[in-house]
């Protein structure tokens, strides 16, 4: 027995009996209030315990559930990068081919968009060249869009400048939601939706960089995106990069098609381009249809003299004369060559029987009425023009054919005087045969045309 309990047991036995009941009563009522307070405590910092083992696993859930999430995150970001990697080299090769139509790039970028961005709403809009007087005078028009049913009239055509896709038309930076609360980035402005039917989540201008200088193409918007990689901004700045390049490719490459197809002076189709390609393809559409076609061939009288009398420059300027009236007066689908020289052709699909003459005789009379500089030189104090007219099928089912029946027909005008229209005539049932064109003597023997 230890020290203590031996004292305690010596001192209750040397009390009297009453006496040593009393404290032994004593004794074991302080034992349970011992017991009962040392209880108390134990649940205590077992109550205490059992909190902070739920506050530890409802941490640990959380943690969970962010890791989930971001396990998630990765997931997607894996899966839009690999499907972007996949998808990148076939669309970069079609958004760089030279013979890229611009028709075509809204659908390229548009997929580039859906592989990186998964969203529900795609807008793109574009500068039309040549329109207004600097970048606050021209307007973004709408040329493609996914997922936005109806696009109201004041959505369809912003000006630069106006609310957040005419911010950063205006700006040229990359802007996301969240960038807009953000006012230093537009200098304390607050700048306002274009509309509310528009998710404007990610906004990119589409910039060529020439010169030092930034020219504006136009404006890619995106919209309730599934999925935002960690580097949104320069994702979204890669597709506005490769949608530029496309339309600036595109563009030069019409350019230089364009220089290669027209003739230099007169800005019409040149004789190559012509004959090559385009009167061939006028030909079969126009077969498909079962119509008709004229071929209108004409050249200026005694342009020669013209030019022996007056210099070749000035000759220069009644040829870009005569092209802008002939431009002027040609009919909706007419197609407009020099054919060399002081020569022209015009192909006119759909003009039958005398309709193609009629049109030609138009085009001779404005040329005729027009007032060119030293005119007063020409046999005429005038210049003039002398034209045949052949007609598809009747004269011919091929170009050569239909231009050779024409040029006969021009020689005819030339015999009979000039500064007139022929309408070429070949054989006719009962006519006894022969062509009727065919008498018509050599060029050589017309002295100067």
């Amino acid at each position: 027995m230890p020290q203590a309990g031996r004292e305690f047991a010596r001192v209750i036995g040397s009390l009297p009996n009453s006496l040593s009941t009393l404290a032994l009563v004593l004794a074991g009522a302080l034992g349970v209030g011992v017991g009962v307070l040392l209880g108390r405590l134990g649940r205590s910092k077992l109550v205490s315990g059992l909190q902070l083992l739920e506050s530890d696993v409802a941490r640990l859930e959380n943690q969970s559930r962010d890791q989930s999430r971001q396990v998630a995150k990765l997931r997607n970001e894996q899966r839009a990068l690999s499907s972007f990697t996949r998808l990148l080299p076939s669309l970069a090769r079609d958004l760089n081919r030279s013979d890229l139509d611009e028709r075509q790039i809204p659908r390229l970028v548009f997929t580039l968009v859906d592989s990186i961005f998964e969203p529900e709403q795609k807008l793109l809009y574009l500068v039309q060249p040549g329109v207004g007087h600097g970048e606050r005078g021209q307007i973004l028009h709408l040329v493609d869009r996914s997922g936005a049913a109806d696009i109201p009239p004041s959505a369809a055509k912003i000006a630069i400048g106006d609310g957040k896709i005419g911010w950063v038309a205006s700006a040229k930076v990359e802007m996301l939601a969240e960038d807009w609360l953000n006012m230093t980035r537009t200098e304390g402005r607050a700048i306002e939706d274009n509309h509310p039917s528009l998710r404007l989540d990610l906004i990119g201008p589409l910039v060529h960089h020439d010169d030092g200088k930034d020219r504006l193409i136009g404006v890619l918007c995106i919209g309730n995106p599934l999925s935002r990689p960690r580097d949104e901004k320069a994702m979204l700045q890669m597709v506005t990069n490769l949608a530029s390049i496309a339309y600036t490719n595109s563009r030069s490459m019409r350019q230089l098609r364009d220089l290669a197809n027209h003739d230099g002076l007169t800005g019409l189709l040149n004789k190559r381009y012509f004959m090559s390609q385009r009167l061939g393809l006028l030909i079969n559409a126009v077969e498909r249809e079962a119509g008709a076609m004229s071929i209108f061939i004409f050249d200026i009288d005694y342009f020669k003299k013209y030019n022996d009398t007056n210099g070749h420059l000035a000759g220069d300027e009644i040829l870009k004369t005569v092209s802008q009236v002939l431009r002027e007066n040609l009919r909706p689908g007419d197609v407009a060559c020099r054919y060399g020289g002081e020569e022209f052709i015009v192909a006119m699909p759909g003009a039958r029987g005398l309709e193609g003459f009629a049109a030609a005789e138009r085009i001779r009379a404005a040329i005729e009425s027009t007032k060119f500089p030293h005119c007063e030189s020409q046999p005429d104090g005038r210049i003039t023009i002398s034209g045949g007219v052949s007609q598809f099928p009747v004269d011919g089912t091929i170009g050569n054919d239909l231009i050779l029946h024409a040029d006969q027909a021009l020689y005819q005008a030339k015999a009979a005087g000039r500064n007139r229209t022929v309408q070429f005539r070949g054989v006719e049932i009962g006519s006894g045969g022969g062509d009727e064109t065919a008498w018509l003597p050599h060029a050589d023997s017309l002295g100067e045309r």
